[in-house]
């Protein structure tokens, strides 16, 4: 077992094991109430023995289920859970447990910062890609204009990973996942003083991964960006690494890309605005090698509208995190996106 401490305004534990052993360690359940927030697909293929390890804590359980996929991260799904919760007698002494992939940790933790003004809630993450959005505390749910547009910081009571649960995934959902942590590997040399960007990408070559040891190394980045800066006036905005385009992409194609799909296309066209070839190159030639889900390219006009709205942007202009010697936030002409643009779509 891994255990890492996120030293945030609300401190918590990230643990990484095979099995639920975290609850029989961890009192969370002097609560009044267990509400589960997930997806139909968790719910089939994990939900039964989930709530079976749950019902030990002698609580009463509220199971709510919502569709997969980016589309039920909106103000109606909030509400129709906020109904299912006022139904069911959930009150402020509730405990929120995120049952599932990013989505459902956005979704539940929103809805948990936003109920009766706040109730506790855990993350229990399902997928590779919840290995980024499940630590930090940024919740948020999507508005027709821009993604994660309706959101708050509102951090965990803790993390709690079961990597068995990794053995269902798809190779696509595996795919998506290492998207973050492959942008995590590009960060690291930045934020640990050191890099694992080729050690995993020989990894990944050789196969298959040991996944306990390598998301604790993605959580490692990102826990320290969260300590050093936790609401993002400064350098947690370079997690936002291949997430201006990658979001584009995710929207304009109404996410039909998994969310880490995306942000691996989103990674190869940052490298190519900052003129960055031999990265880019290395990406899209793994991305390849593993038949990513293509593009249906649209106008480039599509995107920039999108850009248009990311939070990073400053009056009016849009701006990418780049990697060099260092990172930078920056502004970047149309000319140049366009340019970029061009190339990518060449390349795939």
């Amino acid at each position: 077992m891994v255990t890492i401490r996120v030293n945030a305004s609300t401190p918590y534990d990230v643990t990484i094991e095979r099995g639920d052993a975290w609850l029989d360690r961890v009192p969370y359940f002097s609560c009044s109430t267990v509400w589960v927030i997930t997806d139909e697909t968790v719910d089939r293929l994990h939900g039964t023995a989930f709530r079976t390890r749950l019902e030990a804590s002698a609580r009463p359980i509220v199971w709510s289920v919502v569709r997969p996929g980016d589309g039920s991260k909106s103000l109606a799904t909030i509400e129709r859970l906020v109904a299912d919760g006022l139904t069911s007698g959930c009150d402020r002494d509730t405990l929120v447990v995120a049952f599932g992939g990013g989505m459902i940790g956005d979704l539940a933790g929103f809805l948990a910062s936003v109920y009766m003004r706040g109730l506790h809630y855990i993350q229990v993450p399902t997928t590779v890609l919840a290995h980024d959005s499940a630590v930090g505390g940024k919740v948020a749910v999507n508005h027709p204009l821009a993604k994660n547009a309706i959101g708050a910081f509102y951090q965990p009571a803790g993390v709690h990973y079961n990597v068995d649960r990794l053995e269902t995934l798809t190779d696509r959902d595996v795919l998506s996942g290492l998207g973050e942590l492959i942008k995590h590997a590009y960060l690291s040399r930045y934020v640990l003083g050191y890099s694992f960007e080729t050690e995993l990408f020989t990894a990944l070559a050789q196969g298959p991964l040991d996944w306990e040891a390598w998301l604790a190394r993605g959580i490692e980045v990102k826990r320290q960006v969260v300590e050093t800066d936790e609401r993002e006036h400064g350098v947690r905005a370079w997690l936002n690494f291949g997430h201006t385009f990658g979001h584009a992409l995710e929207s304009v194609e109404a996410y039909r890309l998994a969310h880490g799909e995306a942000i691996l296309y989103g990674m190869v066209y940052a490298f190519l605005v900052a003129g960055d070839f031999s990265r880019a190159e290395t990406l899209a030639g793994f991305m390849k090698q593993q038949a990513i889900t293509p593009v249906l390219w649209q106008p480039f006009e599509a995107y920039l509208e999108v850009m248009g709205h990311d939070k990073k942007n400053r009056t009016g202009q849009i701006r990418f995190v780049l990697l060099g010697e260092e990172v930078t936030v920056t502004s970047v002409t149309t000319e140049r996106l366009v340019e970029a643009y061009n190339q990518l779509k060449g390349w795939f």
